[in-house]
């Protein structure tokens, strides 16, 4: 490599892929390396939702009462696996720090930025070059089959609404009107119009190929080893398929990313949040769908935590939130409680034909905002990871700041409240 042009993208997922596009459009060398193959991991079998409204932070008032309860249930939608683990408890205690209203409403400003951001940018994106993704922007249904629940919600919605955010509170009628399929025991509902959804794992890949058509070089099954360093700069990145000197280094390795970043002395607030997701394949008669088992719109079956997202021929299921380290072991529980809740809302999913059953980490931070910026130990080093459930929706627009960031342009968005030294 040419240790005066070349970059080197680390992490072979959403974000690291629209990193690539976004540098290689500007006309740069660029290298992205991946320990696995290109969408491997947690790009791979989520909900696929762009979701420009989802902006309450998991760090939030009441958040860490409410964890001590479903920590009690085995089947709940988030636990913590206890281990001695500093980073774990440190981790914990950021984020116990991060649950309250103040630092709530500077995520949700930031969250939104980011979301509106990415909705424009796949506009652009599709307007510019020729995809095939299954993108649709048909909104999100929420549904309730407890008032209570639904009452509970509500503040949440006119807090939201603060923001710009809009959403229709529906009764039963109004559910049906905009979902007919669903089952008696659905009382409410919520419409959320801002969100998108993808088939995620073809976007990434259809993203991929349009950016190795432009130039950007892709090595697979390649892991960072290690690095050698000057000074605040990294000179070479060593890989199991050798070493690289390149001008500037992004590491954009999702959940992967503080044990890479380890190499370097530096330490990422990033835990490997652990998610599932069960895919069915959708019943089609006479080519269209059938509507009895077929929501046509993306949906969030709210008290069992389980979003709900058309993909072309398939219907995904996706839940949890595990913090249980870099465990592959799948909880067969977990598993259960999505196949068996999902009945409570919809009709006929015990027909369904199950195709796959998927369990990944996601990169979560305390905060639950990413981390993106110069790294301040290093002057060739560029943080783009820590998403968490929020990699589709913000990947575009994190390739495009750090595509900023290289190129000494302003950034779109500014990048104070992302930076990693937040955290110390």
């Amino acid at each position: 490599m040419n240790r005066r042009k070349d970059i080197l993208v680390i992490g072979g997922g959403v974000i690291g892929v629209a990193v690539a596009y976004y540098l290689v459009e500007q006309g740069r060398p660029v290298t992205l390396i991946e320990k696995d193959e290109i969408c491997a991991g947690s790009s791979y079998g989520n909900a696929g939702l762009i979701a420009n409204g989802f902006a309450i932070p998991m760090a939030a008032p009441g958040v860490p009462r409410q964890g001590l309860k479903w920590l009690l249930d085995a089947e709940s939608p988030f636990t913590i696996k206890p281990r001695p683990d500093r980073a774990l408890l440190r981790w914990l205690w950021q984020f116990r720090g991060a649950c309250n209203e103040e630092q709530m409403r500077q995520s949700i400003a930031v969250l939104l930025s980011l979301g509106q951001a990415s909705f424009d940018l796949f506009d652009e994106l599709l307007a510019h070059e020729v995809l095939e993704f299954g993108y649709e922007r048909k909104g999100r249904l929420i549904l309730f089959t407890n008032e209570a629940a639904f009452e509970k919600t509500i503040p949440t919605t006119v807090l939201l609404r603060e923001y710009g955010v809009d959403s229709m509170l529906l009764d039963a009628a109004g559910v049906r009107q905009i979902e007919p399929n669903v089952q008696p025991a659905v009382t409410h509902g919520i419409y959320a119009a801002d969100y998108g959804h993808i088939i995620p794992d073809r976007f990434v890949h259809e993203l991929a190929r349009v950016a190795k058509g432009k130039g950007v070089t892709f090595k697979t099954d390649t892991a960072v080893l290690g690095f050698e360093t000057s000074g605040q700069e990294i000179s070479s990145v060593i890989t199991s398929q050798g070493a690289f000197t390149p001008n500037q280094v992004v590491l954009a390795a999702g959940a992967w990313s503080p044990l890479i970043a380890r190499h370097l002395k530096l330490q990422l607030p990033i835990q490997p949040a652990k998610g599932y997701s069960v895919t069915y394949k959708r019943p089609f008669r006479h080519g269209s769908v059938q509507a009895s088992t077929s929501p046509q719109l993306p949906l969030s079956l709210s008290e069992r935590k389980i979003a709900v997202t058309p993909m072309g021929d398939k219907l995904r299921f996706t839940s949890t939130l595990e913090l249980a380290g870099y465990d592959p072991s799948i909880n067969q529980r977990r598993l259960a409680a999505i196949r068996r809740d999902s009945r409570e809302y919809l009709p006929g999913m015990e027909e369904l034909e199950e195709t796959a059953v998927w369990s990944g980490y996601r990169p979560a931070t305390p905060d639950d905002l990413p981390i993106i910026g110069r790294s301040a130990a290093f002057e060739n080093l560029i943080l783009a990871t820590g998403h968490g459930t929020l990699g589709m929706t913000h990947g575009l627009i994190t390739g495009k700041l750090v595509s900023q960031i290289i190129g000494d342009e302003r950034p779109s968005i500014d990048l104070t409240p992302l930076r990693a030294e937040r955290f110390y």
